[in-house]
Formats: structure tokens, sequence, C-alpha cells
């Protein structure tokens, strides 16, 4: 009589190897590589979609902080959009006290923030309360110390086609909302 190991299987017979067969794993490869082509294009829309959110938030958030800093040292803060360079900032006049603790009496402006808009996306325009849109050069809004601003919408365009976003600054409030457009 023959003996069987602990498996039950008989020591006679040939056991196959483990493993996978080369069809195997090319189905398994072929399955993979159209979840991933039906999927990719999916979160690159996505993440185009949230560099755009992300920008709008920032934007949003300069403007917080542009009111901020107008109330809280009673002087005017200016929001800057260059249109050219793709690039927002925020300063603030210097006083003559400020520009002499700092060393330099020919800086005119506090630098408070600098946003580089991302390749990604693009400044699209500016325009400040009633006047045309600019799509070209510089815009400046001011936030005054009672909390007020010059009213202002910035437009960006997105990466994915139709995409784009308005931030429409309130003149009263200096708050900033985000508005989808079609770009």
């Amino acid at each position: 009589m023959k003996t069987t190991s602990a498996t039950g299987s008989r020591s006679g017979w040939k056991r196959r190897a483990a493993g996978f067969s080369l069809i195997e794993l090319s189905i398994a490869v072929f399955i993979v590589a159209i979840i991933m082509a039906v999927s990719i294009p999916s979160f690159i829309r996505s993440y185009n979609n949230s560099v755009l959110n992300e920008t709008g938030r920032t934007v949003v958030t300069c403007c917080q902080l542009a009111r901020l800093n107008a109330v809280l040292h009673q002087r005017k803060v200016v929001f800057h959009i260059d249109l050219d360079r793709q690039v927002i900032w925020l300063t603030q006049p210097m006083t003559n006290e400020t520009a002499e603790a700092a060393n330099d009496p020919d800086t005119a402006d506090l630098p408070l923030k600098k946003i580089e808009v991302s390749p990604r996306i693009g400044l699209v325009s500016a325009q400040l309360a009633d006047q045309p849109p600019e799509q070209r050069g510089e815009v400046d809004a001011l936030f005054y110390p009672n909390g007020t601003c010059d009213g202002f919408t910035v437009t960006f365009r997105g990466a994915e086609k139709g995409s784009g976003l308005a931030i429409v600054v309130d003149p009263v409030t200096s708050r900033g909302v985000p508005w989808p457009v079609k770009s």
C-alpha cells in the first residue's frame, strides 16, 4: 500500500507548480490597462478642477487678509492683479516710521502676500466695479480701513474645456464669492 502525504494526495501523482500562466498574467494586465484607460481622464479632470477651485479659495482668503490688514493697521491695502505675468499680490503702503524702522526709506509698500497662478489655469480678466473688464496689464483694487473695498471681479480659465471661475468681491463686505463660469 502506498503512503499518502498530509494533504491526502498520493506521493506518486505529479503536483502542478504554483503560479500563473502567461495567458492568465496577460489577461490580468489587459484588464488593468482597460480600467486605467477609463479612469485616468476622470482623475485628470478632477485634479484640474481642484487646482482651479484651490486658486479661487486662495483669492478669497487674500481678500479676507487684505480687509483684516486694512482695518487692523488703519491703512489702505492694495490688491494687485497682473494679467500679463499671471500674478496677484497684496501690498500696504508703509508709514514714514515703518520705513525708517525697516532702514529702507525708499520702500513705499510693504508686501503682504503673493499668489502665482498655476500654469494649469489662466488669469483671464479683472474688472473694477462698473468699468469694462481688463484682459491685459495690471488692475489695482483698494481695501479701506473702514472694512470696505473697491468692488472687483477676477476671472480664471480652467485647464478643462469650458471650465472657469469668477471671484466676485462685494464692495461693502469685502468678501469674495466664487462663481463657476463657462470659458
